[in-house]
């Protein structure tokens, strides 16, 4: 009688063993789930900005960059395997992406940005006051500014334009203001002298007089003496 007691106590404790074993591998296994699919979605998040990145600027993929991504979608597949998500792999594809692929698109982003937009504030600086009202200038430099990170290059802090299409029409915006001015490069070097308060009276050429009244620029343009 005692032993049978005994015996099925023993059977009782092993099943609620095996219940707790299931349930603790049920939870481990909608974790791991959970965290792939986060994963998942932050590595597509990172080639869709890429992508339109592709799309919207001149930019070009390093042959480094592509070998990052193809390495995590690679661990990212084997970190699955008979439909269970292999916890270990699924953590080297996330270190993959932070320290690697991030890192990597960020750093040459940021290359390709400054000498993309050296160009842009060049012309800015040719234009001068020509180039708008100051409050356009602001916002304009602003924007370019604001498409500078790599990270936040499809935030939209106005709720409706992303960074990156307001970086691609501030670098438009200065082109067709330079399009529309249609200054010849003698114009473009006498603009940049007096922008830098280094145009003398000598530079004032019989082209350049006629360009002032042309555009009707004759009060735009003050003489003074040096200090």
């Amino acid at each position: 009688m005692l032993m049978d007691s005994l015996s099925r106590s023993i059977k009782k404790m092993k099943h609620m063993d095996i219940v707790e074993n299931a349930a603790m591998d049920a939870e481990k296994k909608a974790k791991n789930d959970a965290d792939y699919r986060t994963v998942v979605a932050d590595f597509s998040n990172t080639v869709n900005k890429l992508h339109e990145a592709v799309a919207t600027m001149d930019y070009k993929v390093t042959s480094e960059a592509v070998q990052c991504l193809e390495e995590c979608m690679d661990k990212l597949n084997k970190a699955v395997t008979a439909g269970v998500v292999d916890a270990d792999t699924l953590t080297g594809a996330r270190q993959q992406i932070t320290r690697k692929v991030n890192p990597n698109l960020e750093k040459e982003w940021k290359a390709y940005h400054q000498k993309k937009t050296k160009i842009s504030f060049s012309k800015l600086d040719t234009l001068g006051s020509l180039a708008g009202s100051p409050d356009m200038i602001a916002s304009i430099k602003e924007n370019i500014a604001g498409g500078g990170e790599w990270a936040g290059l499809t935030f939209t802090d106005d709720g409706v334009h992303t960074r990156l299409f307001l970086l691609k029409e501030s670098i438009d915006q200065i082109d067709e203001l330079e399009e529309n001015l249609n200054l010849s490069d003698e114009i473009k070097a006498f603009i940049v002298k007096v922008t830098n308060k280094k145009a003398k009276l000598t530079d004032v050429t019989p082209s350049i007089l006629e360009w002032i009244k042309r555009e009707s620029l004759d009060d735009k343009f003050v003489i003074n003496f040096m200090g």
